[in-house]
Formats: C-alpha cells, structure tokens, sequence
C-alpha cells in the first residue's frame, strides 16, 4: 500500500523523501523522483509531514523508536502521521511519545485495496486535533478521495479496526457462499452474477468474486495481515466489553488457514481452505 500512496504524493508535487526497512522497494519511487533516506531520522529531519504505512505495533514502534528512529528527528511544527493499522492503545501512547518532541501525530489509516490507492481513492480516516488535520489535509488528499475525521487520536485506529471486521466476515460469508453453491450445483459465473444484482451486492464482493471463482489468490491483502488485525480486534473489543461472537468465528477460521501455510496468499484464500477436500 505504501508505495503506491507515495507515488500519488509524488505526482501532486510534493518533494518527498522516502525510506523502507527493505532498501529495493524504494528503487521505483527513487525513479519517480524521490530522494532516498538512509535512516527515518534522516527522512524525518527533511521533512515537514512524516508519514507511516507498515505492517503492525512492532513495525511502527521500531521505526518510531529505533537508535535512529522518527522520534529523533521530529521537533516543534513537524506532524507525523501514522496510516498504519494497529490497535487505539498503542496509537495514543505513540502520540504520547510524538507530543514530547512538540511535534503532532494524527492516526490515519485506510480503506481500499492496492487499485484504490493506485487511483489515489483511498478512504482515510483520522484521529487527533482537527486544525492539525486542516494542516495536513492536502497531502492525505493525494492519496484519499474520502478524509474523515473521527476523533482524538486513536479514535480512527478504532474506526479502522469496525471495518476490517466487516471486511473479514463479508468475505468469509463470500467464500461459504460460493462453496455451498458449487455444492448444490449451481454454476459459478450464475452465482457472481446473480449476487452482484442482490440485495447483497457490495465493491468487497465485486474484487473478491472473481479471485475465488478463477483461484487467483495472489495478494492483495495477505491472509496474515487480516489474522492480525482480527486479533487486534479480539484485544480491542475486550477492552471495551463488547462481545462478538461472529468475529471470533470468523477468526477462527482464518487462522485456521494460516496455520495451513496460507498467510502469504490474498485473504480471499480462505476459499481454497473450506473446499479442501
């Protein structure tokens, strides 16, 4: 996700300077036309907007806090902004930690698959003081088509993890669906289309259709990073007291797949998992 959300930074003018733990994937942004840092403090201290996009709490607070981290970089007037997808907690005590420095941080992480942040249509939804946002609000424009504020910082990390939870039980409900009417035989392209003029029909299930009914499942979103953010829900929701028990059977089953060799693949694997015979 991150790359193509850079290259939409780059394209609307932004000077941007770029690094990642892997140095080959900065190859096509230096192309593009970005400078290459060889540390997050070096990127952090050339720029005035400081944004993440990585996998999970660990990722995000190595780069935060590493020997030669952000958190080194970042002083008064500078804003970091987190688009990663983690938990409300550890968001605010990430914010914690920016506030120290007299910089801002907004959490912003986002809706849509890899094609969507090409288009530079991503939905980002973001947490933290709204006259920061009002600040900011031109770079996430570059790689959002829809910017909502939710609330103080954490509150769109909150948000976030709501719909990945949709995410993950609309697809398991796809990928039942679809088994059980292979079963009764009817014929896959029937059952696409039929379902994308029903009631039911929704973007999720126009992307994932059509990867299960041809088992096309290289990733888009890995399996293992769905099972992450369910457990990162599992965390959340018991803090809050909220009970969910389709979200723990949805759960279960996912991990179920991971724990078959999947994770690499799109989570819409989990298809292929419920027709093994």
């Amino acid at each position: 996700m991150g790359k193509p959300m850079a290259l939409n930074v780059l394209k609307k003018g932004f000077p941007l300077v770029v690094y990642n733990r892997t140095a080959s994937k900065t190859e096509d942004l230096a192309r593009a036309g970005a400078r290459v840092a060889r540390t997050p403090r070096e990127a952090t201290e050339a720029a005035d907007v400081v944004v993440t996009m990585v996998s999970n709490i660990e990722a995000v607070e190595a780069v935060l806090t590493g020997i030669d981290g952000i958190l080194r970089g970042l002083k008064n007037g500078k804003v970091f902004i987190d688009m990663s997808t983690i938990t409300p907690d550890s968001s605010r005590r990430f914010a914690a930690m920016v506030e120290e420095t007299g910089a801002k941080m907004l959490d912003a992480p986002v809706s849509g698959s890899t094609g969507v942040a090409e288009k530079g249509e991503l939905t980002v939804m973001v947490g933290g003081d709204p006259r920061v946002l009002n600040e900011v609000r031109v770079v996430l424009q570059a790689m959002g088509k829809f910017i909502f504020h939710i609330g103080d910082n954490g509150s769109a990390v909150s948000m976030k993890l709501v719909i990945n939870h949709f995410v993950a039980g609309m697809t398991a409900l796809l990928a039942e669906g679809l088994s059980l009417s292979e079963s009764l035989g009817i014929d896959p392209s029937v059952f696409s289309n039929v379902l994308n003029s029903s009631a039911v029909k929704s973007p999720m299930y126009d992307m994932k259709t059509p990867k299960m009914v041809s088992r096309d499942f290289s990733a888009q979103f890995p399996l293992k990073l769905i099972v992450k953010d369910l457990d990162y829900i599992t965390l959340t929701a018991e803090k809050a007291g909220a009970r969910m028990p389709v979200h723990d059977a949805v759960k279960e089953q996912y991990s179920a797949a991971a724990r078959e060799g999947l994770g690499e693949k799109d989570f819409s694997v989990l298809y292929e998992f419920l027709t093994k015979k």
